[in-house]
Order: C-alpha cells, then sequence, then structure tokens
C-alpha cells in the first residue's frame, strides 16, 4: 500500500473574475493537456524510480525470504513477484516505493536475520514479532536510522542486543522479549533520545541496569521482568519523570530501592517482585498519586509498611507478599477506596486485623496469611461485599467465625485454616452461592457439621479436617454435585456414611479418615467415577470392602488402613488399573493374597501387614515393575519367599516380618539394586545368608532376626557401606565375627546377640564411629575386649554379657561417657572396672554383680 501525504490548498483572497463560455472551453482544452503531458511525464518518473530505487529494497526482502524459510511462511502473498512492492504481504511503501514499514508478526519465519536488511534505509517499522528467527540481531540494523519501531518478541534469538542499536536516534519502541538474549545491556541504549518503551524481559539478560538508562528522557515504559539483572535498582531510574510503567520483576535484584523511585509522579505500575531487595518500604512511595499497582512480593524487605501507603488515592493492588515485614498492619489501608487486591500473606505481621480494612468497598483479594496476626475476626469485613477470595489460614486468630462473612454475596474462597479459631461453623455460610473453596481445617473448631452446607452448591473443595467436629456427616453434603475435594477427616465424626456421598459425580478426593465412623463402606461409592484418592483410615469401619469400588477406574489411591474390615478381597479390585497406593493394613482381612494383585502395573506401594492373610506369596507380585514398598508383615503367610520378586527393580521397602515363611532367602533379592530397607524378621527361615545380599549398595536396614539360619556372616556384608542397623540376631550363626564389618562406617545399630558366634571381637569395630548399640551377648565370643573399643564415644548401649570372654576390662572404656546400658557379665573378667564409670549414670548395668572395684582416678 501506499503512503500518501495530502496537502492544503492555498485560495486567493478576493472574488473569483467571470469568464466567458468561449474562455471557460479554451481553459477546460488546455488543463486536459496538461494532465496528459503531466500523466505521460509521472510515468516515465515513475519507472525511473522503480528502476532506481525499488531494486536495493527488493534485493534487501527477498534475502529475507531466503533466510527465512519462505515457502514456509503462513502469508508470502506476491513475495518474490515482479508486482509492486506494496502489493507484498506485510509491506508498506512510501510514494516513492520505498519500504517504510514491514510487518510480519507470527508468519512462520525461521532462520537467521541477513544483514542486508540494513539497506532499508526509509524503514520506519520493522515488526517480526511471534516468529522462530534465530541467531543475533545485525548490527547491520544500526543503519536504519529513520527506524521508529523494532519488534523482535517471542522469537529464538540469542546473544547480546548490539551496541549499535543506540545508533537508532529515531527509535520510539524496542521490544525483544521472549527471547533468549543474553549478556549485559548496552549502556548505549541510553542515547535513544526519544525511546518510549523498552521491553526486554523474559530473557536471559545478566549484571546490573545500566545508569544510563536514567538518561532517556522519553521512556514512558520498561519492562525488564524474567531475566537475570543483579545489583542494585539504579538510582538514576528516579529522574524517569515520564515513566508510567516500571517492572523488574523476577530477577536477582538486590539492596535496597531508591527513595528516588518515590517521585516517579507519573507512575501507575510499579513491579519489583520476585528479586533480592532488602531494606525498607520507602515512605516516598506514599506520593505516587497515579500509581495503580505496588508489587514488592517476594523480596527480603524488613520493617513496617509506611502508614504513607494509605495516601495511594488510585491505587488498585497492593502486593506485599512473601518477604520479612513486620509488626501490626495499619488502620490507614482502610483509606485507600480504590484498592481491588491487597496481599500481605507469608510475612511476620502481628496484632489484630484492622477492622478499617471493612471499609474498603471495591476489594475483591484480602490475603493475610502465614503472619502471626491474633485476636478475632472482625465482623467488619462482612461488609466487603465484593470480595471473591479471604484467606487469613496460618495466623493466631481465635474466637468464632462471624456470621457476617455469610453476607459475602461474592465470596469464592474461604480459607480460615491453621488458626485456634473455636466455636461452631456458622450455618449462614451456606447462603454463599458462589463460594467455591471453603477451607477451615487445622482450628478448634466444635459442633456438628451444619446441614445448610448443602446449600453452597458452587463448592468444588470443602475441607474441615483437623478440627473437633462431632456428630454424623449431613447427607446434605451430597446435593453438592459440583464439589471436586472433600476432606472431613481428623475429627471425631462418628455414625455411617451417607449413601448420598455417592451421587457426587465430580469427587476426585474423598478423606474421611481418622474419625470413629461405624458400619459399611456404602457401595454408592463406586459410583465416584472421577475419584482419585480414598481415604477412610482410622476408623472402625466393619463389613467386606465393596466389590462396587471395583468400578472407580480413575482410582490411583484407596487407603482403608486401620479399620475392622473383614472377608477376602473382591476380584472386582483387579480392575482399578491405575491403582499407584493399595493400603490395606490393620485390619481383619482374610484368605489367601489373590494372584491378580500382579496385574496393577502401576502400583508402587502394597500395603497388606496385620491382618489374616495367609498361604503362599504370589510370585506375580514379581511382575509389578513400578513398585517401591511392599509390606506383608504380621500375617500368616507360609512357604518359600518367591524368586521372582527379585525382578522388582524400584523396590526400596521389602517389609516381611512375623510371618511362617520357610525356606532358604532367594539369591534373587541381590538383583534389587534399589533396595534401602529388607526385613525377613521372625519367619522360619533356614540355610545360610546370601553372600549376594553384600551388593545391595543403598541398603540401610538389614533384618534377619530371629530365624533359623545358619553358616557364617558373610564378609561381603561388609560392603552395605550406607547401612545403619545390621539385625542378625536369635539366630543360629556360627564362625567369627566378620573384621569386614568394621567398613560400615554409617551403621549405628549392631545386633549380633543370641547365636553361636566365637572368636574374638574384632578390632576393626572400632572404625564404627558413628555406632550407638552394640549387642553381642549370648554367644562363644573369647578373648579380652578391645580397647580400641573405646573409641565408639556414641555408644549408649553395650552387651557383651554371656560369653567368654577373658582378661581385664580396658581402662579405654572409661571414655564412653554416652552409655545408658551396660552389661558385661557371664565372662571371665577380672581387674578393675574404668575409674569413669563410677560417675556414670545409667539407666540399667550389672556392673554391681561382678565383684569388679573401680580402678582408682589417674592423677596429674
Amino acid at each position: 500500500m501506499h503512503h500518501k501525504r495530502r496537502g492544503l490548498k492555498r485560495q486567493a483572497n478576493g472574488p473569483r473574475s467571470q469568464k466567458t463560455p468561449t474562455q471557460l472551453a479554451l481553459r477546460f482544452g488546455a488543463v486536459l493537456t496538461a494532465v496528459a503531458v503531466w500523466l505521460v511525464a509521472a510515468a516515465g518518473v515513475s519507472g525511473a524510480q522503480e528502476t532506481s530505487s525499488q531494486p536495493p529494497d527488493r534485493k534487501a526482502l527477498l534475502e529475507l525470504y531466503e533466510a527465512t524459510d519462505g515457502a514456509n511462511w503462513r502469508n508470502a502473498a506476491l513475495w518474490g513477484s515482479e508486482a509492486p512492492l506494496e502489493h507484498w504481504h506485510g509491506v508498506t511503501t512510501d510514494r516513492d516505493g520505498r519500504v517504510i514499514a514491514l510487518r510480519l508478526p507470527d508468519n512462520g519465519l525461521s532462520g537467521q536475520l541477513p544483514t542486508g536488511l540494513g539497506v532499508l534505509d526509509r524503514l520506519e517499522v520493522l515488526d517480526l514479532s511471534y516468529n522462530e528467527i534465530v541467531g543475533e540481531i545485525p548490527g547491520e540494523l544500526s543503519a536504519l536510522s529513520g527506524l521508529r519501531v523494532l519488534d523482535l518478541s517471542s522469537n529464538r534469538l540469542e546473544r547480546p542486543i548490539p551496541p549499535e542499536i543506540g545508533d537508532l536516534a529515531q527509535l520510539e519502541v524496542l521490544n525483544v522479549r521472549n527471547n533468549g538474549l543474553w549478556g549485559a545491556l548496552p549502556t548505549e541504549l541510553g542515547e535513544l533520545a526519544v525511546l518510549r518503551v523498552l521491553d526486554v524481559r523474559t530473557n536471559s539478560f545478566s549484571r546490573p541496569i545500566p545508569a544510563e538508562l536514567g538518561r532517556l528522557a522519553s521512556l514512558t515504559h520498561f519492562h525488564g521482568s524474567g531475566n537475570r539483572f543483579s545489583g542494585e535498582v539504579p538510582v538514576e531510574l528516579g529522574a524517569l519523570e515520564l515513566l508510567e510503567w516500571l517492572d523488574l520483576s523476577r530477577n536477582q535484584l538486590e539492596g535496597a530501592i531508591p527513595a528516588q523511585i518515590g517521585g516517579l509522579s507519573s507512575l501507575r505500575w510499579l513491579d519489583l517482585s520476585a528479586n533480592r531487595l532488602t531494606g525498607e518500604i520507602r515512605a516516598e512511595f506514599g506520593g505516587l498519586n497515579s500509581l495503580l499497582r505496588l508489587n514488592l512480593s517476594h523480596n527480603d524487605l524488613s520493617g513496617l509498611i509506611p502508614v504513607q501507603l494509605g495516601t495511594l488515592e488510585q491505587i488498585e493492588e497492593l502486593l506485599l507478599s512473601a518477604n520479612e515485614l513486620s509488626g501490626p498492619i495499619p488502620p490507614e489501608l482502610g483509606n485507600l477506596s480504590t484498592l481491588e487486591r491487597l496481599e500481605l500473606d507469608r510475612n511476620y505481621f502481628s496484632g489484630s486485623i484492622p477492622s478499617r480494612l471493612g471499609g474498603l468497598g471495591r476489594l475483591t483479594h484480602l490475603l493475610l496469611s502465614n503472619n502471626e496476626l491474633t485476636g478475632w475476626m472482625p465482623p467488619d469485613l462482612g461488609t466487603l461485599t465484593e470480595l471473591r477470595v479471604l484467606d487469613v489460614s496460618t495466623n493466631e486468630l481465635s474466637g468464632r467465625i462471624p456470621d457476617d462473612v455469610g453476607s459475602l454475596r461474592n465470596l469464592e474462597q474461604l480459607d480460615l485454616s491453621a488458626n485456634r479459631m473455636s466455636g461452631r461453623i456458622p450455618a449462614v455460610l451456606g447462603r454463599l452461592s458462589q463460594l467455591k473453596r471453603l477451607d477451615v481445617r487445622g482450628n478448634e473448631l466444635t459442633g456438628r457439621i451444619p446441614s445448610q452446607i448443602g446449600s453452597a452448591r458452587s463448592l468444588r473443595e470443602l475441607d474441615l479436617g483437623g478440627n473437633r467436629l462431632h456428630g454424623v456427616m449431613p447427607s446434605s453434603i451430597g446435593k453438592l454435585t459440583a464439589l471436586e475435594r472433600l476432606r472431613l477427616g481428623n475429627n471425631e465424626l462418628s455414625g455411617a456414611i451417607p449413601h448420598s456421598f455417592g451421587q457426587l459425580a465430580k469427587l476426585t478426593v474423598l478423606e474421611l479418615h481418622n474419625n470413629n465412623l461405624t458400619g459399611e463402606i456404602p457401595a454408592s461409592l463406586g459410583n465416584l467415577a472421577s475419584l482419585r484418592h480414598m481415604k477412610l483410615a482410622g476408623n472402625r469401619l466393619s463389613g467386606q470392602i465393596p466389590a462396587a469400588l471395583g468400578r472407580l477406574g480413575d482410582l490411583e489411591r484407596l487407603d482403608l488402613r486401620y479399620n475392622a474390615l473383614s472377608g477376602e478381597l473382591p476380584a472386582s479390585l483387579s480392575r482399578l488399573v491405575g491403582l499407584t497406593h493399595l493400603w490395606l493394613g490393620s485390619n481383619d482381612l482374610s484368605g489367601p493374597l489373590p494372584p491378580w494383585l500382579g496385574e496393577l502395573g502401576n502400583l508402587r506401594w502394597l500395603d497388606v501387614r496385620i491382618n489374616h492373610f495367609e498361604g503362599e506369596i504370589p510370585p506375580e507380585l514379581g511382575g509389578l515393575s513400578n513398585l517401591v514398598a511392599l509390606y506383608l508383615s504380621y500375617n500368616s503367610l507360609s512357604g518359600e519367599i518367591p524368586a521372582e520378586l527379585g525382578n522388582l527393580e524400584r523396590l526400596q521397602m521389602l517389609i516381611i516380618r512375623r510371618n511362617a515363611l520357610s525356606g532358604e532367602i532367594p539369591v534373587e533379592l541381590a538383583s534389587l539394586a534399589n533396595l534401602r530397607w529388607l526385613n525377613l524378621w521372625s519367619n522360619d527361615l533356614t540355610g545360610e545368608i546370601p553372600p549376594e545380599l553384600g551388593s545391595l549398595a543403598k541398603l540401610e536396614r538389614l533384618d534377619l532376626d530371629e530365624n533359623m539360619l545358619t553358616g557364617e556372616i558373610p564378609p561381603e556384608l561388609g560392603n552395605l557401606t550406607s547401612l545403619t542397623e545390621l539385625w542378625l540376631n536369635n539366630n543360629q550363626l556360627t564362625g567369627s565375627i566378620p573384621a569386614e564389618l568394621g567398613n560400615l562406617t554409617n551403621l549405628r545399630r549392631l545386633y549380633l546377640m543370641v547365636n553361636r558366634l566365637s572368636g574374638e571381637i574384632p578390632v576393626e569395630l572400632a572404625n564404627l564411629e558413628k555406632l550407638q548399640r552394640l549387642y553381642l551377648w549370648g554367644n562363644q565370643l573369647s578373648g579380652e575386649i578391645p580397647p580400641e573399643l573405646g573409641s565408639l564415644t556414641r555408644l549408649t548401649h553395650l552387651y557383651l554379657i554371656d560369653n567368654q570372654l577373658s582378661g581385664e576390662v580396658p581402662a579405654e572404656l572409661g571414655t564412653l561417657t554416652n552409655l545408658q546400658q551396660i552389661f558385661i557379665s557371664a565372662n571371665d573378667l577380672s581387674g578393675c572396672l574404668p575409674a569413669a564409670w563410677e560417675s556414670l549414670e545409667t539407666s540399667a548395668d550389672d556392673l554391681g554383680t561382678l565383684g569388679l572395684p573401680h580402678c582408682p582416678a589417674d592423677t596429674p
């Protein structure tokens, strides 16, 4: 398209002279002749211009087309054709046919910018935003002396901004946001005297912001958020009198905020959030009378909120969250009649909530959570009829929830959790027809859940957990058809689970744990097709697990622990293929463990401990490739441990204690490279401890005690350097204690008692610097007690009783001043006891039965 300039005709003063018809005809003919001559001349001039002026522009545009994969542009209409350039998509020319604007936003350009663009010396607007341009910004663009707008935003440009950009004396808008540019901003940008908009947000710029930007006297908008700028906010920015928008959020700026910023009388938007700024909020900010938004959140600001902020007569958003601000909330903030958002959460504010905040009639968001506020919640807040979000959670508020909250007709979120509020839940909350989230968990609320809560039909989340609510759960909750999360756990609720809960078709989370609920699990819960988490643990539920739960196809976590459920596991649960956690421990479930458990391929946690399951462990469990924890303890399982469990590559916890398992420990368990705890305690296992277990490098605890294991302790166990506890007691192990156990430098507890171990106590055990308990009693150990054990200064329990040890008690053991229990009798010890033990206060020992005196104290 042509860019045309129109002039104004000047008319002569005075009346026109009268012409005869002949004169008019002659004059009209002369005009036609002149026009014809002019048209011919103009055509010649135009052709000359196209020949002499357009080819450089045409060539530069074709270079851009080739360099940025023009064949795949979204719109390349007439590009590369012989048509005049003004007809090419996105190109604007002046009356001479020269390119003055190139606008190709979101057009699929990819590749690097050619340096030839620098020949477009009449270009005023270059907009290539929202493309896939890569590489660097060509320094040759500095030749575009008339450029007013340069927009390269939302590309994939890299490297620093070339300093030559500072030569663009006519530049008014520089927009390079959303790229991958890095390095320092060039100081030369301070030479752009007419620059109005500087947008460099969401790049990787670093280093301090140049003080030279303070010379940009025409600047109205500076967007620098989402970079890695460091250093302090330049004081020089306080000289930008026309600045309306200053956003330096999400950087690494530090130090105090310059007081000079408070002198920017045109400022409407100030965002310095998510930096490392320190010091106090400047009282000078109270003079920013044009300010609409002040965001200083997520810094390290301290001190009080200046009362002067109460004079910001146009402020709409005051955001000071996540700092270290303290003291009372100034009542003067109640003067901010235009305020819509007040966010003071995650600080250290104390005192009461000012009742004058009830005068903020336009307020939509009030966030005061995670402070140290005390006192009652002021009833005056009930006048904030525009309020949509009220969050005062995690404070020390007390008293009752005021009935006035029921007047907040536009309220969508009410969070009073983690306070010390008492009394009943007001029935008037049922009037809040817009309420989507109600969270009062973690208070001291009492009484019953009001049935009127079922009238708040917009509720998506209802969390009343962690209070002292009692009585039955109202069936009206089943009318909350928009409800997605229902949390009533950790109360004193009683009675049966209402069948109406099965009507909550959108429910994804149901938590009723740790109450006094009785009766059976309603089969209607099987209708909750969207349910992902069901937690009914810690009640007194009885009866069988309903087969209807097998219809919960989206269920990921099922927690029925600590109830009185009975019967066998329903086969329908095999359809819960998305299940990741199945907790059934501490019930009265019985029958065999069904092989179909091995079909739950997403299962990460399987806990069936403390039930009455019997029979063998299904080898199909070895197919649970995602399993992290397997708890089968305290059942009546028998038979051998399936070798297939060695296929559980991700398993970290294998706990099968207190069953009736027999046979040998499968060597295949040594393949469990991620295992942290192996507990086979109290079974009927026989055979030797597989030396291959020494390859379990991540093992932290090994419990093989109270079985019938024989043979020697494998020296390979000394390779388990992550081990903190080793329990091999109450078996039939023989041979000597391997010296290699001295390599277990993280070991805190070593239990080898009640075996048939012989030989001497290895000196190498003195290397176990973290050892707290050493139990070697009830063996056939001989020789002397190694004096080197005196280096085990963290030892609290030493049990050497009932062996065949001889010789004197080493004086070096006197350094074990943390001992709480010492038993060394039933040996053949002689000499005297360490002098330090005479004043040692223990909870239990047998030193008085030895008949040995204490050694005299050493003299200087």
